[in-house]
């Protein structure tokens, strides 16, 4: 699913009325009709009574005309006009008068007057600004929206984003956004909705459809993806009938120390279970008999050391894939052999580096420049600021992922909510599936022996990263109904890879 700018979404609405030849104001009235249909499924109570917050906008528009369609339906409604604006949006100001002959008491507020006096038990429709807005407001209107967020009411509904947030560049503050507890947007997801500095504002987001023309949007540019259902599984391969082990590649792990062996297996049978065809786990002498024990599927190549990997020799020349980096440890002599593997790789086998590998790269950055290109790097974010730096807000991390990713030709897993995947076309994907409860030792390294998998299986590097973070947050997810998100732990998240497979 793209996610678009403000300006390509005008022009998909622009694009609908002249194709369909329906008004302005009758797209309005879809978008109400949609909000009002998710209030009437998810939210309702008997005479729980209705704020509506509006601009003088089009969002305004969309506010007053669910303010109408909630009181024909009975509801109680009280309808405040934020005056913020000297403009009036024609769409406004017909659904204006629309309210008011159906006998709906609109109230004004202005700059200067005293708030009103607000039932804290409503349901309170946030509709003042709308994906347009991109300026700072004056001091009276932030305290306004302060008001607002301090009231406690029983929830906060906001239509299409949460007013006050710049869709496009980060807010200079934080104090002028609106704290809605769900965000009904249409169509389409916005690019803050991803972000962490806007997570407590946009609350549990949906998308509501309002008609919109798929074949027109398929047309637009856009760098930046949500990963959904649908294009996973246009994505995802089927098997043959008659294939056979060959066919689904030959994959290597490298990992472990003492102590740190259970990394190694986890991303082994993470890869095991998503449908390699064979795997050797290279690893210090010391994990021989626990993976042997652990993992029989695999094959097992033992480093000299006994409790590091010192040096990594005699991998066949066959193999897919590599991971490396899983519980590894950082000691003087692994860090000589990843850069000696590094350099004399094979150039044309892309590598997935994580964990203990990451950490000795942000330590040696020169490092990067023997990563075979379409490598795979997958850092949560203190190991992404470790080798790249400190970003001072969101959108510029957004800007830092796909830079680097172009300049060293690789793709970049940043690990967390809605989990982002950087292209060397400078292209951004957001994960749609996953849990905090996914925040445990090891999730990480089932989300590499994942990705080597399907590397190894012949998907290109970009599909490999996008379908492995939806199966990982899919089973997760799954994991979390199953139990719940404290319960949740990586060898979970391996156990329900199965269902997510069924899923798509």
């Amino acid at each position: 699913m793209k996610i678009l700018s403000s300006d390509q979404i005008k022009k998909v609405d622009q694009y609908c009325i002249d194709s369909e030849s329906i008004s302005r104001i009758e797209l309005m009235e879809k978008s109400a009709k949609s909000c009002f249909n998710w209030i009437i499924q998810h939210l309702t109570k008997n005479n729980t009574p209705f704020i509506i917050l509006s601009g003088v906008g089009n969002n305004g528009g969309d506010g007053l005309a669910l303010a109408r369609i909630l009181y024909i339906h009975g509801f109680q409604v009280s309808v405040y006009i934020l005056n913020v604006s000297n403009h009036y949006s024609d769409e406004f100001l017909i659904n204006k008068n629309k309210a008011l002959k159906y006998g709906i008491k609109l109230e004004n507020i202005y700059q200067g007057d005293v708030f009103p006096i607000l039932n804290r038990k409503s349901y309170l429709i946030d509709s003042i600004f709308g994906i347009g807005f991109n300026r700072t407001i004056g001091n009276f209107w932030k305290k306004f929206i302060h008001f607002i967020n301090e009231k406690k009411f029983r929830s906060i509904i906001s239509i299409d984003v949460p007013s006050g947030i710049f869709i496009e560049k980060q807010n200079h503050t934080y104090d002028d956004i609106i704290q809605s507890n769900y965000t009904l947007t249409f169509e389409v997801p916005k690019l803050p909705f991803f972000l962490p500095s806007y997570d407590k504002y946009v609350g549990k987001w949906f998308i509501l459809n309002i008609g919109w023309k798929n074949h027109y949007i398929k047309k637009m540019y856009t760098k930046n993806f949500y990963i959904d259902e649908y294009y996973i599984k246009k994505i995802k391969k089927k098997r043959e009938k008659f294939s056979h082990k060959g066919n689904y590649g030959y994959g290597v792990l490298i990992g472990g120390s003492y102590g740190m062996i259970g990394s190694i297996i986890l991303s082994g049978k993470a890869s095991i279970r998503s449908g390699i065809g064979k795997l050797i786990l290279y690893t210090p002498h010391c994990g021989y008999s626990i993976i042997q024990n652990q993992i029989p599927e695999a094959i097992i190549q033992t480093d000299k050391n006994k409790n590091y990997i010192s040096n990594i020799v005699s991998l066949p020349n066959n193999i897919n894939s590599i991971g490396i980096g899983m519980g590894m440890g950082t000691n003087y002599h692994t860090k000589y052999a990843l850069e000696s593997f590094l350099m004399k790789c094979n150039k044309n086998i892309p590598i997935v580096i994580d964990a203990d590998a990451i950490n000795i790269i942000a330590k040696h950055l020169n490092l990067l420049n023997y990563l075979p290109h379409e490598s795979i790097i997958t850092p949560h974010p203190k190991e992404f600021s470790r080798i790249f730096g400190i970003w001072k807000n969101d959108y510029q991390k957004l800007q830092m992922l796909t830079n680097i990713s172009k300049k060293y030709n690789i793709f970049i897993i940043l690990k967390g909510a809605h989990t982002i995947i950087s292209t060397p076309d400078k292209e951004l994907y957001f994960n749609s599936t996953g849990n905090p409860g996914m925040a445990t030792a090891g999730s990480g390294d089932v989300l590499s022996g994942i990705i080597v998998s399907l590397l190894s299986q012949g998907y290109s590097p970009k599909n490999s990263c996008i379908i492995s973070v939806y199966l990982h947050g899919l089973s997760g997810d799954i994991a979390k109904n199953q139990f719940n998100e404290e319960f949740i732990t990586s060898t979970d998240i391996i156990h329900y890879l199965s269902k997510a497979f069924q899923k798509i």
